[in-house]
């Protein structure tokens, strides 16, 4: 049931927001101590999103309860605070709930406004959102602000839009960190990821043009749809040094971002890796890749590199498009350059749960993710 977030005014309550008020004036000015009385009292407080939009929230002390547009956002929202998740976007499976915050599986799954989904406000209002992050993995868009005002004015809960693109996950953290009241976390996470980018981009700078791994990445249950360079899921294998084979293959209506690319094409490009969704728990196309005859004659296949894309918790490269993404470029930069990034994936992968997942897992479970176990 609703919960109600502010208490009484007594004369204790009110004596601390005196003093409270004093010491912000005197450290800041009159103004500025009457703002942090009147956040005091009302539990609200003023902060501009990534649009530039100044959206009264919940200060730190008030705020229990947020949720999310998406199931991008939620992601971010949980490796920086799940003891505020109100709820789901995700209907997780066990095996990613094995790897994910504990009493994650216990939250109610709400919906998103993902792909045409709907969020359910009934929901919202029974279990007392209090704010509502919408984050994208790209630049904000007209439509990302559209949506987000349309809830805002449907539900009277404040929408924050933060932009999440790649480059500026740093940026993302700490604004997410603030409008939450976790600054500490939030620069834990930003100067995490930031490392991240720095080391693996510093190293994959020095493979020569003429020795980029050419690849091509398998989407979908035949394998023939793919990421050119113009989508925003092509990121994690641009980052990591990749020469995206179908770099230039025109996007198709309705792909979400993908094309479609025939066999022959791909024959054609002749690349010497091959990136898949996993068949097993995916629906991709890894093992039809290295058995149909019509694949026999690519260089990734004859050469057996033709390697399924761990996906435990979150695929390491993409969908959805976020931190996820930086355990993503890490493997790959290894997977393509193994001898200018050159780490312990296991390790890799076991610090990264305990950094942004909140979950400390073994040497033999970091096995499984990437696909070493037997």
């Amino acid at each position: 049931m609703p919960s109600e977030h502010r208490s009484p005014l007594t004369r204790r309550r009110f004596v601390q927001g005196a003093a409270l008020a004093l010491a912000a004036g005197a450290a800041g000015g009159l103004v500025s101590g009457c703002a942090a009385l009147d956040e005091f009292f009302t539990g609200k407080r003023v902060l501009a999103d990534d649009t530039g939009r100044d959206v009264t929230i919940p200060t730190p002390s008030a705020l229990s309860n947020v949720y999310f547009t998406s199931g991008l956002a939620q992601v971010f929202c949980f490796t920086m605070a799940p003891d505020l998740l109100a709820g789901t976007a995700i209907s997780f499976t066990n095996e990613q709930l094995e790897l994910l915050p504990v009493g994650t599986g216990d939250l109610a799954f709400m919906g998103s406004l993902s792909q045409g989904s709907v969020i359910d406000k009934d929901m919202l209002r029974y279990q007392d959102v209090q704010l509502i992050f919408s984050i994208s993995g790209t630049d904000l868009t007209d439509v990302n602000v559209a949506d987000a005002l349309a809830l805002q004015d449907q539900t009277g809960i404040p929408v924050f839009l933060i932009d999440g693109s790649f480059d500026r996950i740093g940026d993302t953290y700490r604004l997410l960190g603030d409008a939450l009241g976790r600054p500490e976390r939030a620069e834990e996470l930003a100067a995490y990821c930031e490392r991240i980018y720095r080391d693996v981009t510093q190293a994959v700078s020095g493979v020569p043009k003429s020795q980029r791994v050419r690849y091509y990445f398998a989407e979908g249950p035949e394998g023939l749809q793919t990421e050119p360079n113009a989508s925003q899921h092509s990121l994690a294998f641009q980052v990591a040094g990749g020469a995206n084979v179908a770099a230039d293959a025109p996007l198709s209506l309705g792909r979400n971002d993908m094309a479609d690319v025939t066999v022959e094409q791909v024959a054609e490009w002749d690349p010497e890796v091959i990136v898949a969704w996993d068949w097993q728990s995916r629906g991709g196309a890894d093992q039809l890749i290295r058995a149909s005859s019509a694949w026999q004659d690519v260089s990734a296949v004859k050469n057996g590199r033709v390697y399924a894309m761990p996906h435990v918790p979150f695929p390491f490269c993409d969908r959805p498009p976020g931190v996820n993404r930086f355990l993503g470029i890490q493997w790959l930069a290894n997977l393509f350059y193994p001898g200018y990034y050159d780490v312990d994936m296991v390790e890799v992968v076991r610090d990264f749960c305990s950094t942004c997942y909140w979950r400390d897992i073994s040497r033999a479970q970091a096995e499984r993710i990437l696909g070493m176990e037997g």
